[in-house]
């Protein structure tokens, strides 16, 4: 199956049409950093689906700040049904408060500068609630994990073009050879890349589609004692927003590919999600993929960034 996406303005998020229970489509974003294909809490209150709780307590947090439940739901893409072990309901929605002047919502390799993000395409994204809190409300859904593990998934950023090949048809990438083995980030779904920077390591990042940037954790920062632009960020993930600074990065290395003075913001895994404190080192993001095709074939455990 073969699908044209759309980049989210802004955000650089993929985003593809989904039906649910054969209504819509809705745009969902293609998210290999997710756990599990989640439908926004408004968008199943609105299609009247009916939820339940989870029971674990790892997930009080997001049951607390984000209304986790689990729903059920058939999602399609065009005429076929997408095979989804488990479907989460969440609060996608994000708050835009911010306490400093300078900010970003994400960013990309210019020669040696920043590209602010056109606030417009922030704009268009942005509700406001009964409570009259300004929110960004970047997609009506996630595909994640709990579909994505069934499939081989290619990405091509510069055609814009996404396939997804179930596993029991044999299909066969036409890059095929240059998938390589990969290791999960500790007991995760996150698929884990070796990363050279400056010329040390390798340190395994995260390969991440529904991250806006590179990101490199505190930890890794502070022992490469890396340079920071002169700008704050504002990063977002499932706990919410957090305001903190980008790195310059004077070489990384992924695969075969030789990136310069990378941009990669800092963050605190915490902020992420409730397995973000497994993530080490990092999170490769857009300004890593825009020029490249990744394929994630997770059936056998291989990828490539090509």
């Amino acid at each position: 199956m073969k699908i044209k996406f759309d980049l989210k303005p802004g955000i650089n998020h993929i985003f593809i049409p989904v039906y649910i229970n054969g209504k819509g489509p809705y745009n969902f974003t293609l998210d290999t950093g997710a756990q599990k294909t989640t439908i926004s809490s408004a968008l199943v209150e609105e299609l009247g689906l009916e939820t339940e709780e989870i029971v674990g307590e790892k997930y009080e947090s997001l049951k607390e700040k984000r209304n986790l439940k689990r729903t059920e739901a058939s999602l399609s893409v065009g005429s076929e049904e997408l095979i989804t072990d488990d479907v989460w309901a969440m609060d996608l929605a994000f708050s835009t408060k911010v306490r400093k002047k300078k900010m970003i919502q994400s960013s990309e390799d210019n020669g040696n500068e920043v590209k602010r993000v056109a606030q417009p395409a922030i704009q268009k994204m942005i509700r406001t609630t009964d409570s009259g809190e300004k929110v960004i409300q970047p997609t009506r859904g996630v595909i994640g994990y709990s579909t994505l593990k069934n499939y081989l998934l290619s990405v091509n950023y510069r055609t814009k073009i996404l396939q997804l090949e179930k596993s029991n048809t044999g299909f066969t990438h036409k890059n095929q050879e240059q998938l390589q083995k990969f290791e999960y980030i500790s007991n995760t779904h996150l698929v884990g890349i070796p990363v050279m920077i400056n010329d040390d390591g390798p340190f395994p990042f995260v390969l991440d589609t529904g991250a806006g940037g590179t990101t490199i954790s505190k930890k890794l920062h502070e022992k490469m004692n890396l340079p920071l632009r002169d700008i704050a960020v504002k990063v977002v993930g499932v706990y919410g927003a957090q305001e903190t600074s980008m790195a310059i990065i004077d070489q990384m290395k992924v695969s075969t590919n030789i990136y310069e003075n990378v941009n990669a913001v800092i963050i605190d895994e915490s902020t992420i999600g409730p397995r973000a404190k497994e993530i080490e080192n990092g999170i490769l993001g857009y300004n890593i993929f825009r020029e490249r095709e990744i394929i994630i074939d997770y059936i056998n455990q291989t990828c490539a960034i090509i």
